[in-house]
Protein backbone atom coordinates (compact mmCIF):
# COMPACT_ATOMS: atom_id res chain seq x y z
CA UNK A 1 0.00 0.00 0.00
CA UNK A 2 0.91 3.89 -0.62
CA UNK A 3 0.17 6.94 1.40
CA UNK A 4 0.59 9.93 -0.28
CA UNK A 5 0.88 12.96 2.35
CA UNK A 6 0.28 16.86 1.35
CA UNK A 7 0.48 19.31 3.46
CA UNK A 8 -2.20 22.50 3.59
CA UNK A 9 0.62 25.25 3.42
CA UNK A 10 -1.33 27.67 5.79
CA UNK A 11 -2.00 24.98 8.33
CA UNK A 12 1.39 23.56 8.53
CA UNK A 13 3.03 27.51 8.67
CA UNK A 14 0.95 28.22 11.42
CA UNK A 15 1.38 24.75 12.92
CA UNK A 16 4.77 25.56 14.94
CA UNK A 17 5.28 29.34 15.21
CA UNK A 18 8.52 30.50 14.54
CA UNK A 19 9.94 26.86 13.55
CA UNK A 20 7.50 26.71 10.79
CA UNK A 21 7.43 30.08 10.19
CA UNK A 22 10.92 29.88 8.98
CA UNK A 23 10.80 27.61 6.20
CA UNK A 24 11.41 29.20 2.97
CA UNK A 25 7.91 27.64 1.67
CA UNK A 26 6.11 29.34 4.81
CA UNK A 27 7.45 33.14 3.57
CA UNK A 28 4.92 35.93 2.67
CA UNK A 29 5.37 35.86 -0.94
CA UNK A 30 5.46 32.09 -1.23
CA UNK A 31 2.32 30.52 0.95
CA UNK A 32 -0.04 29.37 -1.42
CA UNK A 33 -3.68 27.90 0.18
CA UNK A 34 -3.30 24.72 -1.67
CA UNK A 35 -1.97 21.64 -0.85
CA UNK A 36 1.71 20.55 -1.35
CA UNK A 37 3.57 17.41 -1.43
CA UNK A 38 4.82 16.62 1.69
CA UNK A 39 5.63 12.74 0.53
CA UNK A 40 4.76 9.24 -0.66
CA UNK A 41 5.01 6.25 1.80
CA UNK A 42 5.05 2.54 1.27
CA UNK A 43 2.87 1.22 4.11
CA UNK A 44 1.72 -2.00 4.98
CA UNK A 45 -2.16 -2.40 4.78
CA UNK A 46 -2.10 -4.96 7.74
CA UNK A 47 0.59 -4.34 10.60
CA UNK A 48 3.09 -7.10 10.47
CA UNK A 49 5.71 -8.06 12.96
CA UNK A 50 9.11 -7.55 12.00
CA UNK A 51 10.21 -11.39 11.16
CA UNK A 52 7.12 -11.06 8.77
CA UNK A 53 8.60 -8.12 6.63
CA UNK A 54 12.22 -8.75 6.04
CA UNK A 55 15.26 -8.64 7.64
CA UNK A 56 17.31 -6.17 5.35
CA UNK A 57 14.34 -3.52 6.46
CA UNK A 58 14.02 -1.62 9.48
CA UNK A 59 10.78 -0.93 10.66
CA UNK A 60 8.88 1.46 12.72
CA UNK A 61 5.44 1.33 14.81
CA UNK A 62 3.19 3.69 16.02
CA UNK A 63 2.11 1.56 18.70
CA UNK A 64 3.78 -1.59 20.65
CA UNK A 65 2.88 -4.98 19.60
CA UNK A 66 1.34 -5.95 22.84
CA UNK A 67 -1.12 -2.83 22.68
CA UNK A 68 -2.11 -3.95 19.35
CA UNK A 69 -2.33 -8.02 20.18
CA UNK A 70 -5.34 -6.43 22.62
CA UNK A 71 -7.16 -4.59 19.65
CA UNK A 72 -6.55 -7.78 17.74
CA UNK A 73 -4.18 -6.32 14.91
CA UNK A 74 -1.85 -8.44 14.94
CA UNK A 75 2.28 -7.20 15.07
CA UNK A 76 3.19 -3.56 15.86
CA UNK A 77 4.61 -2.60 12.12
CA UNK A 78 2.77 -0.34 9.97
CA UNK A 79 5.66 1.14 7.72
CA UNK A 80 8.94 -0.03 6.72
CA UNK A 81 11.87 2.64 6.85
CA UNK A 82 15.41 3.63 6.26
CA UNK A 83 15.68 0.57 3.96
CA UNK A 84 18.92 -0.86 3.07
CA UNK A 85 19.99 -1.17 -0.64
CA UNK A 86 18.32 -4.18 -2.19
CA UNK A 87 20.18 -6.88 -3.82
CA UNK A 88 18.34 -5.93 -8.07
CA UNK A 89 19.68 -2.00 -7.42
CA UNK A 90 21.80 -0.67 -10.71
CA UNK A 91 25.42 -0.57 -9.43
CA UNK A 92 25.00 2.74 -11.36
CA UNK A 93 22.25 4.29 -9.79
CA UNK A 94 22.75 6.77 -6.74
CA UNK A 95 21.47 5.19 -3.62
CA UNK A 96 21.97 8.47 -1.26
CA UNK A 97 19.30 11.23 -2.39
CA UNK A 98 20.03 13.00 -5.36
CA UNK A 99 18.12 16.54 -6.32
CA UNK A 100 19.14 16.53 -9.45
CA UNK A 101 16.57 13.51 -10.37
CA UNK A 102 13.64 15.87 -8.68
CA UNK A 103 11.36 16.70 -11.70
CA UNK A 104 12.56 20.11 -13.13
CA UNK A 105 9.13 21.64 -14.34
CA UNK A 106 7.81 24.85 -12.74
CA UNK A 107 4.63 22.79 -11.94
CA UNK A 108 6.60 20.52 -9.77
CA UNK A 109 8.41 23.34 -8.33
CA UNK A 110 4.94 25.10 -7.09
CA UNK A 111 3.65 21.79 -5.85
CA UNK A 112 6.32 20.87 -3.48
CA UNK A 113 8.22 24.25 -2.20
CA UNK A 114 9.16 22.01 1.29
CA UNK A 115 11.41 19.71 -1.61
CA UNK A 116 12.73 22.44 -3.42
CA UNK A 117 13.60 25.32 -1.36
CA UNK A 118 13.86 23.09 2.29
CA UNK A 119 15.73 20.31 1.53
CA UNK A 120 12.62 18.35 2.77
CA UNK A 121 13.74 15.47 0.33
CA UNK A 122 16.78 14.57 1.77
CA UNK A 123 14.55 13.17 4.58
CA UNK A 124 11.71 11.58 2.57
CA UNK A 125 13.93 9.63 0.47
CA UNK A 126 16.09 8.21 3.28
CA UNK A 127 12.73 7.88 5.81
CA UNK A 128 10.71 6.46 2.67
CA UNK A 129 11.93 6.55 -0.71
CA UNK A 130 14.71 3.75 0.02
CA UNK A 131 11.84 1.54 1.04
CA UNK A 132 9.92 2.35 -2.52
CA UNK A 133 12.96 0.09 -3.92
CA UNK A 134 12.04 -3.15 -2.32
CA UNK A 135 8.94 -4.99 -4.30
CA UNK A 136 9.21 -7.91 -2.58
CA UNK A 137 10.90 -9.46 0.97
CA UNK A 138 14.19 -10.79 -0.81
CA UNK A 139 14.81 -7.48 -2.58
CA UNK A 140 15.08 -9.49 -5.93
CA UNK A 141 12.24 -7.74 -7.85
CA UNK A 142 12.91 -4.71 -9.62
CA UNK A 143 11.33 -1.70 -7.33
CA UNK A 144 11.23 2.14 -7.65
CA UNK A 145 14.76 3.68 -8.48
CA UNK A 146 15.21 7.07 -7.24
CA UNK A 147 14.13 8.75 -10.45
CA UNK A 148 11.28 6.48 -10.57
CA UNK A 149 10.17 6.85 -7.30
CA UNK A 150 9.99 10.85 -7.84
CA UNK A 151 7.77 10.65 -11.00
CA UNK A 152 5.32 8.59 -9.54
CA UNK A 153 4.69 10.67 -6.49
CA UNK A 154 4.78 13.76 -8.42
CA UNK A 155 2.46 12.16 -11.00
CA UNK A 156 0.28 11.14 -8.38
CA UNK A 157 -0.10 14.56 -6.24
CA UNK A 158 -0.89 16.36 -9.89
CA UNK A 159 -3.27 13.82 -10.58
CA UNK A 160 -5.23 14.44 -7.25
CA UNK A 161 -4.51 18.23 -7.13
CA UNK A 162 -6.26 20.55 -4.74
CA UNK A 163 -10.22 20.44 -4.34
CA UNK A 164 -12.08 23.28 -5.82
CA UNK A 165 -14.63 23.09 -2.45
CA UNK A 166 -11.48 22.36 0.12
CA UNK A 167 -9.82 26.35 -2.03
CA UNK A 168 -13.14 28.32 -1.74
CA UNK A 169 -13.28 27.20 1.96
CA UNK A 170 -10.00 28.83 2.53
CA UNK A 171 -10.18 31.03 5.55
CA UNK A 172 -13.67 29.51 7.15
CA UNK A 173 -14.54 26.85 8.99
CA UNK A 174 -16.21 23.51 7.70
CA UNK A 175 -17.49 20.45 9.52
CA UNK A 176 -15.24 17.38 10.11
CA UNK A 177 -17.64 15.20 7.92
CA UNK A 178 -18.05 17.97 4.81
CA UNK A 179 -14.13 18.19 4.81
CA UNK A 180 -13.66 14.00 4.77
CA UNK A 181 -16.48 14.51 1.91
CA UNK A 182 -13.98 16.59 -0.17
CA UNK A 183 -12.46 13.67 -0.25
CA UNK A 184 -14.80 11.10 -0.73
CA UNK A 185 -15.81 9.61 2.25
CA UNK A 186 -14.12 8.95 5.70
CA UNK A 187 -12.66 5.92 4.91
CA UNK A 188 -10.71 7.78 2.18
CA UNK A 189 -8.81 10.09 3.53
CA UNK A 190 -6.79 11.06 7.12
CA UNK A 191 -6.52 14.79 8.05
CA UNK A 192 -4.12 16.01 10.05
CA UNK A 193 -5.10 19.15 12.34
CA UNK A 194 -3.18 21.66 15.01
CA UNK A 195 -4.62 21.66 18.37
CA UNK A 196 -6.68 24.47 16.97
CA UNK A 197 -8.24 22.13 14.95
CA UNK A 198 -6.50 24.06 12.08
CA UNK A 199 -5.61 21.50 8.50
CA UNK A 200 -2.38 21.30 8.38
CA UNK A 201 -2.27 17.57 6.03
CA UNK A 202 -4.42 15.22 3.75
CA UNK A 203 -3.05 11.81 3.54
CA UNK A 204 -5.01 9.35 1.17
CA UNK A 205 -4.14 5.51 -0.02
CA UNK A 206 -3.14 3.58 -2.77
CA UNK A 207 -3.38 0.28 -3.91
CA UNK A 208 0.37 -1.13 -5.09
CA UNK A 209 -0.94 -1.53 -8.59
CA UNK A 210 1.53 0.21 -10.75
CA UNK A 211 5.16 -0.11 -12.41
CA UNK A 212 7.30 -2.12 -10.26
CA UNK A 213 4.84 -1.74 -7.39
CA UNK A 214 4.16 2.14 -7.75
CA UNK A 215 1.11 3.70 -6.25
CA UNK A 216 -1.97 1.85 -8.23
CA UNK A 217 -5.65 2.86 -7.63
CA UNK A 218 -7.13 5.03 -4.64
CA UNK A 219 -8.08 2.15 -1.95
CA UNK A 220 -9.67 2.86 1.80
CA UNK A 221 -6.90 4.16 4.64
CA UNK A 222 -6.74 0.82 6.56
CA UNK A 223 -8.67 1.79 10.25
CA UNK A 224 -4.97 0.40 11.79
CA UNK A 225 -1.67 2.98 11.60
CA UNK A 226 -3.85 5.51 9.54
CA UNK A 227 -7.24 5.94 10.37
CA UNK A 228 -6.25 5.47 13.97
CA UNK A 229 -3.39 7.15 13.90
CA UNK A 230 -2.95 10.29 16.35
CA UNK A 231 -0.94 11.68 13.65
CA UNK A 232 -2.37 10.87 10.31
CA UNK A 233 -5.70 11.02 11.40
CA UNK A 234 -5.61 13.82 14.24
CA UNK A 235 -8.45 16.18 13.58
CA UNK A 236 -10.76 13.19 14.46
CA UNK A 237 -8.66 10.83 16.68
CA UNK A 238 -6.56 13.30 18.49
CA UNK A 239 -8.69 16.42 18.87
CA UNK A 240 -11.90 15.44 17.97
CA UNK A 241 -12.41 18.03 16.27
CA UNK A 242 -16.55 19.01 15.28
CA UNK A 243 -15.20 21.83 12.25
CA UNK A 244 -11.79 22.57 11.07
CA UNK A 245 -10.45 25.63 10.41
CA UNK A 246 -9.01 26.30 6.59
CA UNK A 247 -6.66 28.64 7.16
CA UNK A 248 -5.58 31.20 4.93
CA UNK A 249 -1.67 32.93 4.30
CA UNK A 250 -3.03 35.85 6.25
CA UNK A 251 -3.97 33.54 9.15
CA UNK A 252 -0.85 31.99 9.47
CA UNK A 253 0.77 34.01 11.84
CA UNK A 254 3.88 34.19 9.55
CA UNK A 255 2.82 37.44 7.22
CA UNK A 256 1.56 37.08 3.77
CA UNK A 257 -1.47 38.75 3.26
CA UNK A 258 -1.93 40.42 6.33
CA UNK A 259 -1.82 39.92 10.32
CA UNK A 260 -4.04 36.68 11.59
CA UNK A 261 -7.90 37.19 12.22
CA UNK A 262 -8.33 37.82 15.98
CA UNK A 263 -9.62 35.27 17.88
CA UNK A 264 -8.59 31.44 19.06
CA UNK A 265 -10.61 29.94 16.03
CA UNK A 266 -12.27 26.63 16.18
CA UNK A 267 -11.83 24.82 19.33
CA UNK A 268 -11.95 20.84 19.78
CA UNK A 269 -15.65 19.78 19.65
CA UNK A 270 -17.15 16.77 21.90
CA UNK A 271 -14.92 13.06 21.78
CA UNK A 272 -16.92 10.00 19.61
CA UNK A 273 -19.23 9.17 22.50
CA UNK A 274 -21.38 7.68 19.70
CA UNK A 275 -19.25 5.31 19.24
CA UNK A 276 -21.70 3.60 22.04
CA UNK A 277 -24.68 3.39 19.65
CA UNK A 278 -23.24 1.36 17.06
CA UNK A 279 -20.08 0.34 14.96
CA UNK A 280 -17.11 2.33 14.21
CA UNK A 281 -13.90 1.22 12.53
CA UNK A 282 -11.64 3.83 13.77
CA UNK A 283 -12.30 4.27 17.72
CA UNK A 284 -9.80 6.13 19.94
CA UNK A 285 -7.32 3.98 20.41
CA UNK A 286 -4.42 5.03 22.01
CA UNK A 287 -4.83 3.80 25.43
CA UNK A 288 -1.61 3.22 27.54
CA UNK A 289 -3.30 4.01 30.84
CA UNK A 290 -4.16 0.15 31.68
CA UNK A 291 -7.82 1.67 32.47
CA UNK A 292 -10.05 -1.36 31.82
CA UNK A 293 -13.52 -0.26 32.35
CA UNK A 294 -14.20 3.03 31.54
CA UNK A 295 -17.57 3.77 34.42
CA UNK A 296 -14.48 3.59 36.92
CA UNK A 297 -12.78 6.53 35.56
CA UNK A 298 -14.49 9.39 37.39
CA UNK A 299 -13.42 7.24 41.04
CA UNK A 300 -9.64 6.89 39.28
CA UNK A 301 -9.71 10.96 38.88
CA UNK A 302 -10.77 11.33 42.81
CA UNK A 303 -8.21 8.59 43.36
CA UNK A 304 -5.52 10.47 41.77
CA UNK A 305 -6.35 13.99 42.76
CA UNK A 306 -5.87 12.93 46.83
CA UNK A 307 -2.30 10.99 46.12
CA UNK A 308 0.70 13.45 46.81
CA UNK A 309 2.61 13.18 43.45
CA UNK A 310 5.01 10.30 43.05
CA UNK A 311 9.05 11.46 43.68
CA UNK A 312 9.81 8.84 40.74
CA UNK A 313 7.50 9.93 38.55
CA UNK A 314 5.72 6.29 38.50
CA UNK A 315 2.48 7.78 38.99
CA UNK A 316 1.05 9.12 36.05
CA UNK A 317 -1.80 11.35 35.84
CA UNK A 318 -4.51 10.28 33.92
CA UNK A 319 -6.41 13.70 31.69
CA UNK A 320 -9.59 14.23 30.74
CA UNK A 321 -9.45 13.54 26.93
CA UNK A 322 -8.57 9.85 28.43
CA UNK A 323 -11.81 9.42 29.39
CA UNK A 324 -13.73 9.39 26.14
CA UNK A 325 -10.51 7.44 24.78
CA UNK A 326 -11.10 4.56 27.29
CA UNK A 327 -14.91 4.60 26.96
CA UNK A 328 -14.78 3.92 22.98
CA UNK A 329 -12.02 1.24 23.59
CA UNK A 330 -14.86 -0.17 25.64
CA UNK A 331 -17.38 0.36 22.83
CA UNK A 332 -15.07 -1.29 20.12
CA UNK A 333 -14.63 -4.40 22.26
CA UNK A 334 -18.36 -5.12 22.25
CA UNK A 335 -19.14 -3.98 18.53
CA UNK A 336 -16.39 -6.47 16.52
Amino acid sequence: MWELARSWTPGFCASGGSRTCAKKECAPDVVDPSLTLHGMWPSFSKPVDASDAGSTRKLSSRETSAALASRGGGGGCFWPQNCAQPPWWPPTAPWGYDPALLPTDETSAALAPAWYDDDLGAHEWSKHGTCAAWSDANGAERGLDQEAYYDAMFELAKKEGTPEMLRNATGSSVSLKSLQDMFAAAGKVALGCTPKCELAQVVTCYSRGGKHGGPGERVDCPCFGVRDSHYDNSCAELHACEDVKVLSAAQTGCGGGGPPRPGPGPGPGPHHRTCRDGARCCPDVRIRRGLRDAERLPQVLAQQQRRPPSLHGRQRRVRRRDVVECACRVCHHRVV
